[in-house]
């Protein structure tokens, strides 16, 4: 792998990584799972509308609703079983929060298996420009990080930027992360060529490959013959929070992303191991979208581990597949900026991990003692100090010029704080208040 030197970025921490345990175990199947309760709304939008009776037979990777709104997907049986009738799941909001979601719960389900071999359908190197989307989109693939969209969405919004570099982010850069970290090492070769077909759907030929320097040796075999897609494989020196996407983009190209903006407005798409994987599989071996590869680890699981869990599993599964007790909380996502996990939840396309934290203390915060931490810390140089002043006396103006739109929401100045003060949700808190403040007045409003 090549070993180049570009940028680096102010601020940030080196986090204790915890990933030992989970690092280099094999991805395997969770197990005979008691029912799925598989999402009608991936995306967050309007739900797609079952197709089949309740008691019916499925087969794996039947087609068992069809979207019929733009902005949402068609749903497949992730395994074979017995349609039992709707329920209720609870998702990740959009942006922050939660979303309550119908779903079509299975039961009497076949074992799942793991990642198979399977042999070539479509030669989409020989495909010209016009055919690869097309099958791109007979696929209903989602992207596979927050926010869920609808992959061809997420292609067309990159072509229609003229995005220039595509990036694929594979730093797992937060404690016991490692699901995009298996995916290299164990089907790096999916991966590398999943890149591929997304840089020719966008029309990008500069591509690159993100990885943690310290993790090269396990993704030879890959990043080997990347060059033949034209991939090039970057290594990076780890330090929180490089593998958010505002920052990598800093550092591999240099360009700022703009306040209330995105990766597109500066010319750069990103992406992750497991979207790539799927659009490989889809594309070349016709494989449904229908599991995800999640790392469930955190310090009450005894068998922590990279599981191929299928849309729908309920947590409470996955977790016990982890020997994971019951009570105590679990973070759906990076320890360091996910949500907590409540009563019906589900895997879903962007559960890249499922952390069971230790019960809390319950110690409350106190008052801010101006040591400065949170700002010595901040990739972003906020006055972290002083925007928590603006949150506890509602100045959320202030806070917008003394630039809280910048924050990354990495959650760095919540972990180092010694008040224990949630510093990350307060910014968050005051960013939205900004961004209501921005809307317009409505039409007849007082002083329109």
């Amino acid at each position: 792998m090549l070993l180049r030197r570009f940028g680096t970025f102010s601020g940030g921490i080196d986090l204790p990584e915890d990933k030992s345990a989970a690092l280099a175990s094999w991805i395997v199947p969770a197990g005979r799972l008691r029912r799925l309760c598989v999402p009608l709304a991936p995306v967050d939008g309007p739900a797609a509308r079952p197709i089949i009776q309740p008691g019916a037979w499925v087969s794996r990777a039947e087609r068992i609703a069809r979207a019929e709104q733009s902005g949402q997907v068609d749903v497949f049986a992730p395994l074979a079983g017995r349609y039992a009738g709707l329920t209720e799941v609870v998702l990740p909001g959009r942006s922050e929060g939660t979303r309550r979601c119908q779903a079509m719960e299975l039961t009497d389900l076949d074992e799942p298996t793991g990642i198979l071999p399977l042999p070539l359908v479509y030669s989409w190197q020989e495909a010209d420009e016009a055919s690869l989307p097309d099958r791109l989109a007979e696929g209903a693939l989602t992207t596979m990080r927050h926010p869920v969209v609808p992959l061809t969405e997420w292609i067309a919004a990159a072509a229609d930027a003229k995005v220039d570099t595509l990036i694929a982010n594979v730093m797992d850069n937060t404690p016991y992360a490692t699901a995009d970290h298996r995916l290299l090492a164990e089907f790096g070769m999916d991966v590398i060529r999943g890149l591929a077909i997304l840089a020719r759907a966008i029309g990008t030929d500069q591509v690159a490959l993100a990885v943690d320097n310290r993790r090269t040796g396990a993704y030879r075999s890959s990043t080997g013959p990347a060059r033949y897609y034209r991939v090039q494989p970057i290594a990076l020196a780890h330090k929180y929070p490089i593998g958010n996407d505002t920052i990598l983009i800093k550092v591999l190209t240099r360009r700022e992303v703009p306040l209330n903006g995105g990766s597109l407005d500066v010319g750069v798409a990103v992406t992750d191991a497991a979207t790539c994987r799927a659009a490989y599989r889809w594309v070349a071996c016709g494989e449904r979208q229908t599991a995800r590869v999640v790392t469930v680890a955190g310090p009450r699981a005894s068998a922590p581990g990279n599981y191929l869990l299928p849309f729908g599993a309920e947590v409470s599964e996955a977790l016990e597949a982890a020997g994971v007790p019951e009570a105590g909380p679990v973070v759906d996502g990076s320890v360091m900026t996910g949500r907590q996990v409540g009563e019906g939840a589900v895997v879903h396309a962007a559960a890249g991990e499922l952390v069971a934290l230790p019960e809390t203390t319950g110690a409350l915060p106190t008052p801010c003692i101006r040591c400065g931490w949170c700002s010595d810390n901040c990739p972003a140089r906020l006055n972290v100090a002083a925007l928590n002043d603006d949150f506890e006396l509602g100045r959320a103006r202030r806070a917008g010029r003394r630039g809280a739109m910048s924050c990354v929401g990495c959650g760095i100045c919540t972990y180092v704080c010694p008040a224990r003060l949630p510093l990350a949700w307060r910014v968050s808190r005051l960013k939205g208040a900004i961004r209501h403040e921005d809307r317009p007045a409505p039409a007849g409003a007082k002083g329109d």
